[in-house]
């Protein structure tokens, strides 16, 4: 899911090849400082940044689209399911009506292991916890790396560190893969090129 998801709005604020302190550039035009990170690997992990946080958005788009359709799957089922006298009024003046939500019902139960709606918005809604919690983590070590607190090494097994627990949310909550739509992407996409652009609005001039 996660290839698929990188914001490629070259006009918002933060390019991380140029993000690395301009006072840790000098030291190494200077040759005084061998343990400070180049650009390379901070730009990987921006990059790395850039796909958890469009990932995160569109698992969370995807719970929301799943959510209505469960709760207008409960209601049909409710309603199919309410017996009685109020039941046999509605059968006795709308037979068509009432008989259609009946079938309805039926077929939905058949299909619920078709279209799971309910266990993938239950999946969906713990994967996209899982997913802020690890951007949580993740955005407060690119302040880190921002600042030139960390190595090049230090920054390496970091990046890696964040793929795999990335990876690992989403094998436990989709085991089978997810893969989202393309409008749906686009939309994570453009929501997260957008969060870039209004919080990091001066880390561009920050580095020069």
């Amino acid at each position: 899911m996660s290839n698929d998801l990188v914001p490629t709005d070259d006009e918002h604020a933060v390019h991380p090849a140029e993000v690395v302190p301009a006072e840790n550039k000098a030291m190494r035009e200077d040759g005084q400082a061998a343990g400070a990170p180049s650009k390379r690997q901070p730009a990987l992990y921006w990059r790395q940044l850039e796909q958890l946080k469009a990932a995160s958005i569109c698992i969370r788009l995807y719970r929301n689209r799943l959510a209505w359709q469960v709760r207008l799957v409960e209601i049909i089922k409710v309603v199919a399911s309410s017996g009685g006298i109020a039941g046999w009024a509605v059968f006795t003046q709308y037979p068509l009506i009432w008989s259609g939500i009946i079938a309805s019902a039926q077929l939905l139960d058949a299909l619920k292991n078709v279209f799971p709606f309910a266990r993938n918005h239950k999946s969906a809604s713990d994967l996209t916890v899982a997913f802020e919690l690890l951007w949580i983590d993740a955005e407060e070590e690119w302040e880190n790396i921002y600042l030139g607190r960390l190595s090049e090494d230090a920054i390496i097994k970091r990046r890696t560190r964040l793929r795999k627990l990335q990876l690992e949310a989403e094998r436990k909550y989709f085991p089978e893969g997810f893969n989202p739509s393309d409008g749906l992407v686009r939309l994570a996409t453009e929501e997260a090129n957008t969060y870039f652009k209004l919080t990091y609005p001066g880390t561009e001039d920050a580095s020069e």
